[in-house]
């Protein structure tokens, strides 16, 4: 961290490669911090066997196009795969929408369905996606866990079709108290 601080380049390149997990992790923000993590560091960070190291990739990833991320949608640690969703949402990276899709309805860790719907919901404005596909994921999800569930309230909000409307309608009784505040918001109107 002391060498991102300092801008030493030398030292923080040499620590990628550190036995040390958080040593990984910190040479990577070091080098990003100063503007020198290529995207063949950030690469081979993506494929580091630790996940730690890849879902530090992955944060660092998202505020970056040159490295495709895509494909750690099925990385074996949860962790990292919800991590990539949230940088795939951020990057509004609209070819990975059917990914996100298939985790936001078939994944078994609830914070990457979760993570997934929050990226859907911020796509869900782009030009090039298949909004219909979208819209039935969202729809979908709303027998989900609350926290996902309130997602995709947010996520609907989005659109102006008639399902929608329902949809957000139908969460104003929502059984989770913040489900039916996010959607009272959302309408304008004034829930329990």
């Amino acid at each position: 961290m002391l060498a991102g601080h300092r801008g030493d380049e030398a030292e923080a390149r040499s620590l990628l490669t550190d036995v040390d997990v958080g040593t990984r992790c910190a040479a990577l923000g070091a080098l990003d911090r100063i503007g020198s993590l290529t995207t063949s560091d950030l690469q081979s960070a993506l494929e580091d066997m630790d996940g730690s190291v890849r879902r530090r990739a992955l944060e660092i990833a998202a505020k970056r196009s040159d490295v495709e991320i895509a494909a750690c949608l099925h990385d074996s640690v949860p962790a990292v795969a919800e991590t990539a969703a949230f940088a795939l949402g951020e990057r509004t990276e609209t070819t990975a929408v059917s990914s996100l899709i298939a985790m936001a309805n078939d994944h078994e860790d609830a914070l990457c369905r979760e993570s997934a719907v929050a990226a859907l919901g911020a796509l869900a404005t782009a030009d090039e996606v298949d909004r219909a596909e979208i819209l039935t994921c969202l729809l979908g999800v709303m027998s989900d866990r609350p926290q996902i569930r309130r997602r995709a309230v947010l996520g609907l909000f989005q659109f102006d079709e008639l399902e929608a409307e329902e949809a957000l309608q139908g969460a104003l009784a929502d059984k989770d108290r913040q489900v039916r505040a996010i959607a009272g918001d959302l309408l304008g109107v004034m829930t329990d």
